[in-house]
């Protein structure tokens, strides 16, 4: 099968997906992407099977010229903001060409998505036959957009479980890891505010370990008990969560969260929020983390000191069923839906 994607920024954990699906299913990969950041961390290039190309470099004719050119059996588009993505899906739409949409918005009922669900017949549902989902925070937008059940697919996202490897961890670490930028919807503010209070009261006993950069930065407490990484290299990730008690990612709003992935499969347990889309589907609370709303931040401090008090048994269950519970998602199981997809 020959799958063209029309993408954003690729992600490495999306080129992971790209190469089972080329080692174990044969497919071909073109992929049309923005230009990475200047600023990115790492090189996503093209590799056997595996075409990319930064979409900057050409004009939207041009673009439009090489997907014909290559000819694809099977069309992924990220989201339907893109006019050219656009007018390539139509096309291939007309000439009975699967085009599958990515879409990672959860359903709020804003006013906002309520015209989409009306205006979907003309400027969405015309240019694709299916539609992509990360999990279940998705699944109504998705059906008020007027897909059916059958059309729409969940697991867009999974983690590289080739990288992330980990195994269950025997013993207790009091340290919580927090990886991401430090801006105000990932939760930081509240969360190092309750680390002040806290040390304000002598009642750290917790170690925090914050990895990532951003605007508050500069607010992470100066203490022994809390570590400051501002860049970590993606290679080197795996060791970090490998080294750590719990993953904490306490968004106001995370569509996604792969790093609740990537943690469950290094067999770390994870505290995150009902606001965050890979939490929901993924972890169960006091099985393989904690669960709490972000709206009731005060409902952190009392799963800070139900940590405190795990003992080393308790912690080694978390670290299993963490590890059980990361094959909820894999790169076969979203190889297979691509698959599934292509034949429709």
């Amino acid at each position: 099968m020959k799958v063209l994607i029309l993408y954003t920024r690729l992600t490495g954990y999306w080129m992971s997906c790209m190469r089972y699906s080329r080692d174990h299913f044969s497919n071909e990969f073109l992929v049309i992407r923005s230009k990475p950041s200047k600023d990115a961390p790492f090189k996503i290039d093209t590799e056997n099977g595996i075409e990319i190309i930064n979409r900057e470099h050409y004009n939207s004719k041009e673009i439009i010229k090489k997907a014909d050119y290559f000819s694809p059996s099977l069309i992924y588009v990220a989201g339907w903001t893109n006019k050219t993505y656009l007018e390539i899906a139509k096309k291939h739409k007309n000439k009975k060409t699967p085009v599958v949409v990515g879409m990672d918005n959860h359903w709020k009922g804003t006013l906002r998505q309520y015209l989409a669900g009306i205006m979907s017949p003309w400027f969405i549902k015309p240019y694709f036959s299916d539609i992509w989902i990360p999990g279940r925070s998705q699944y109504k937008f998705a059906q008020k957009l007027g897909f059916k059940a059958e059309k729409i697919h969940k697991g867009l996202y999974c983690a590289d479980t080739q990288l992330f490897q980990g195994k269950i961890k025997p013993n207790k670490n009091p340290e919580i890891l927090f990886v991401g930028r430090l801006v105000g919807h990932k939760g930081v503010t509240e969360l190092i505010q309750l680390i002040n209070h806290l040390i304000e009261t002598n009642e750290l006993y917790l170690k925090f370990h914050f990895v990532g950069n951003g605007p508050l930065a500069k607010d992470i407490p100066n203490h022994n008990y809390i570590k400051h990484t501002p860049f970590l290299l993606p290679k080197d990730l795996p060791e970090v969560l490998n080294n750590t008690g719990f993953l904490i990612l306490p968004s106001t709003y995370e569509a996604w969260g792969v790093v609740v992935h990537e943690a469950l499969l290094s067999g770390t347990p994870v505290i995150s929020t009902y606001q965050c889309g890979a939490a929901i589907d993924m972890l169960k609370h006091t099985k393989n983390g904690f669960l709490f709303d972000s709206n009731k931040f005060q409902q952190l401090e009392l799963i800070f000191e139900q940590v405190e008090q795990l003992t080393d048994q308790d912690y080694k269950k978390m670290s299993e069923y963490a590890l059980n519970s990361a094959d909820q998602i894999n790169r076969q199981k979203w190889s297979q839906t691509l698959e599934k997809i292509g034949k429709h």
